[in-house]
């Protein structure tokens, strides 16, 4: 039973009350609620409740008449007859650890008299929200499980929303980059790619050099890209998906694209000394000891996602090779929640002109983005791509144990400001918006001490080349690099970080 709080107020252009707020009693699993609807969004509370259960209309997914199907996975209406005494709720819950969750509420009232709630949960919901999807799925990311993964968790979350998703699955290398230039953005509401870091590198890729003249020049403004973007994280490496959504979780990510909400994320440029674009990164690009650490990982593409792990110790055993740099950064004020080596910064302002750095190196490497402290949570962190700037880290030499601890830390990308040591003796860490520098191959000399060593003849010339893009390798004939941030380029699917405690429904 329900009624019209406020009397008559706007009419639907259909005849049906607009903007009325809603109050009636219903039956919840055998109990009694009090179902109204506020500015919101949705409430209901029993008597032997203390306080409400919520759910604001951007987390409403869709409501309809009749129960809930039991079938295996996340539940959906297919197949279900509509009752005419009762309509389910499917929203969405906030967790712990930016977590979402597909839940749902069936309401039992009387027969006939629900239509005005199901018009009034129609009229408020789904603004903003995407409709029609382009799904790029790598079949063979991570555990080669991606496919599968869509069809179980993504396809029928796109399916409850109303969207319809026009999948592609991908069949070799590079793909995702030729779809990227070919397919008919205006067709869509966004490109969602299912896979890791390295597809969505693809379809970046792809993109930018699509749209934008004289990528080559690394000087030329790129324009903002006319489709939003989406990372559902079923690859290997899935660092763009936490920048994304503050979490790797697959549900949480097919549900932010379900809400709609969007921001923009920085990437990098990365050109060579002869203006020739390398490439883009949404996550983090380099040279050096990461490059090669990729490069050993592909080697071993049979283990998945272990490969990584093996990459990273046969590299710090075998030994880091060093090279002599000679470049410069243009420094630029952090945001104010950014922190450097588990400390605030103690300037807040930006340097006047560029910087100049030399010396000896094993890695030069740079994540778009910054760490920044949690309201509410002392002593934790997350990591977060906006802002003007870049984190550059220049590796010098180290011990394998003390370089290994540091690599376990900024791979995490949150934890505990004692865990987590970005500006550790042997790294130096700064903020900037662009840096270059030249290798200086001539001067190179074996590393003392047996902690590093230089690839000789052809084994040099084939490791030394190369840089990472999002865990991909590309090869480079240039000795110097031009490393930029790029802003509001690349629009994203993005779920709102929260620290709310989950409800009590």
């Amino acid at each position: 039973m329900s009624s019209r709080e406020n009397g008559d107020s706007e009419l639907h252009e259909e005849g049906s009350l607009r903007g009325v707020p809603l109050s009636g009693d219903f039956i919840v699993s055998g109990r009694t609620v009090r179902l109204q609807t506020i500015h919101s969004g949705l409430a209901w509370k029993g008597q032997d409740q203390i306080s409400d259960c919520h759910v604001d209309w951007n987390d409403v997914i869709t409501a309809y008449l009749g129960g809930v199907s039991r079938g295996p996975g996340v539940k959906a209406r297919v197949g279900v007859v509509p009752e005419e005494d009762r309509f389910t709720l499917h929203y969405i819950e906030h967790q712990k650890n930016n977590i979402l969750r597909h839940k749902h509420v069936t309401f039992i009232g009387q027969t006939g008299q629900l239509k005005e709630w199901l018009d009034s949960v129609a009229e408020r919901t789904g603004r903003g929200r995407p409709k029609c999807l382009l799904t790029l799925v790598n079949p063979i990311g991570g555990q080669k499980k991606g496919a599968k993964l869509y069809e179980a968790v993504v396809r029928p979350l796109f399916e409850l929303a109303g969207i319809e998703a026009k999948l592609k699955i991908t069949e070799r290398f590079r793909h995702a980059e030729e779809i990227a230039k070919t397919f008919d953005v205006t067709e869509v509401d966004g490109l969602i790619v299912s896979g890791g870091d390295g597809l969505m590198q693809e379809v970046i890729q792809g993109l930018i050099t699509r749209f934008s003249v004289g990528c080559n020049d690394p000087d030329v403004e790129l324009n903002p890209l006319p489709i939003t973007l989406g990372a559902l994280p079923t690859g290997s490496g899935n660092g763009i998906s936490m920048a994304c959504h503050g979490c790797t979780d697959l549900e949480t990510a097919t549900l932010a694209v379900v809400r709609g909400e969007k921001q923009y994320l920085n990437i990098v440029s990365v050109h060579g000394s002869t203006d020739l674009l390398v490439g883009y990164a949404g996550f983090a690009a380099g040279y050096g000891f990461w490059a090669d650490l990729f490069k050993h990982a592909d080697d071993h593409r049979w283990l998945k996602t272990y490969r990584y792990l093996v990459g990273a110790f046969r590299g710090l055993f075998a030994g880091k090779r060093e090279f002599i740099v000679e470049g410069e950064y243009l420094p630029t004020a952090r945001p104010d929640k950014h922190i450097r080596a588990a400390e605030d910064l103690a300037r807040n302002t930006d340097t006047e002109g560029w910087v100049k750095f030399s010396g000896t190196f094993t890695g030069i490497n740079c994540l778009p983005g910054g760490f920044y402290r949690v309201d509410g949570k002392p002593g934790v962190v997350h990591w977060h791509q906006g802002g003007v700037g870049v984190n550059l880290f220049l590796e010098k030499r180290s011990s394998k144990l003390s370089y290994l601890k540091w690599m376990l830390g900024i791979s995490k990308r949150e934890g505990d400001l004692d865990v987590l040591q970005c500006n550790a003796d042997h790294i130096e860490e700064h903020y900037v918006k662009e840096f270059r520098f030249s290798l200086r191959e001539s001067d190179t000399t074996p590393a003392e001490h047996g902690d590093a060593r230089l690839p000789t003849g052809e084994e040099k010339r084939t490791v030394q080349q190369l840089v990472f893009l999002d865990g991909e390798i590309r090869p480079i004939d240039t000795s110097s690099m031009v490393v930029r941030n790029r802003r509001n380029v690349t629009e994203f699917f993005c779920a709102k970080y929260t620290s709310v405690e989950p409800s009590p429904c």
